[in-house]
């Protein structure tokens, strides 16, 4: 049983629908309402996550090189002769020739090099970068032969080492409802929603499952929460995606006639937008 979770394309079905106006080519989103839950064979075959490597700067070693010191010391006695002069035939000192400058420049420039090199904080990001990457191809392996636990476990590692990567977390989700761990699917996706509250695929799955959990009313109550965030945040696409989840859910819910009114509302909204003919018909 091979699959293979991704997260900008997780239960939309290919169609062949009429032309599009560039309005709603870029917003499309296909709504399989009869599925409650999602059969393996509706992921896609590329695993593709990026994830960000840190970086650090690292301080330049303390230390001064043999030559710096000398140079120090031309520069000092330089300047103790012109406010101290001798009772003798006073010294001519010249400045520090331009080769000596130079290869000070060049060893410093080199020394730096060498430190961020040798950073323990470098050696550290790169040590991090090259574990999640291998953990990576590791949950790859692990979808494509099927191994559910192992996945969720790898998962969770990359999600604790990038906290800030809200696709592991809705990957998680996404697989504990395929695992049909229904409570721990609901919490990852409010986890989920805590941060990204518009997200529509979240949005939709979440609702899949309250339905599923005997959850009815409260679906449509915590839609009508995010509605409210779209609409306060003028988020027009976000807004229209969330009405077009609630009417599929009213359909779901057998309220047939109450659907088709919210059809026709978004048709009247934007008749560019094909998606609410598609569930119509």
């Amino acid at each position: 049983m091979n699959f293979t979770l991704s997260m900008n394309s997780f239960f939309i079905t290919p169609l062949n629908p009429p032309p599009l106006s560039p309005r709603s080519a870029s917003t499309t989103h296909i709504l399989p309402v009869t599925h409650g839950r999602f059969s393996h064979n509706t992921l896609r075959k590329n695993f593709t996550i990026e994830a960000a490597a840190g970086s650090s700067n690292p301080t330049p070693s303390s230390k001064l090189s043999p030559l710096k010191v000398a140079a120090c010391a031309v520069i000092f006695a330089a300047a103790a002769f012109g406010k101290f002069p001798p009772l003798h035939a006073r010294a001519q000192i010249s400045s520090p020739p331009e080769t000596l400058i130079e290869e000070l420049y060049n060893e410093d420039t080199q020394q730096e090099e060498e430190t961020t090199q040798h950073s323990p904080l470098t050696q550290l990001s790169e040590s991090r970068s090259e574990s999640i990457d291998a953990l990576k191809k590791l949950l790859q392996e692990k979808l494509e032969a099927g191994e559910e636990e192992g996945s969720l476990s790898i998962l969770r590692k990359l999600s604790s080492a990038q906290p800030d990567n809200l696709e592991w977390k809705f990957l998680i989700a996404r697989l504990l409802n395929e695992m049909g761990k229904i409570q721990e699917a609901r919490d990852a996706f409010e986890d989920f929603l805590a941060k990204n509250p518009l997200s529509f695929e979240a949005l939709f799955e979440n609702a899949l499952l309250m339905d599923r959990s005997g959850e009815r009313e409260a679906v449509m109550r915590r839609l009508e929460e995010a509605l409210k965030v779209a609409e306060s945040e003028e988020k027009v696409k976000e807004a229209r995606d969330v009405k077009l989840i609630m009417a599929q859910m009213q359909f779901l819910h057998k309220n047939v006639d109450e659907a088709l009114r919210s059809y026709d509302v978004l048709v009247e909204e934007d008749p560019s937008d094909f998606r609410p003919y598609f569930v119509k018909g």
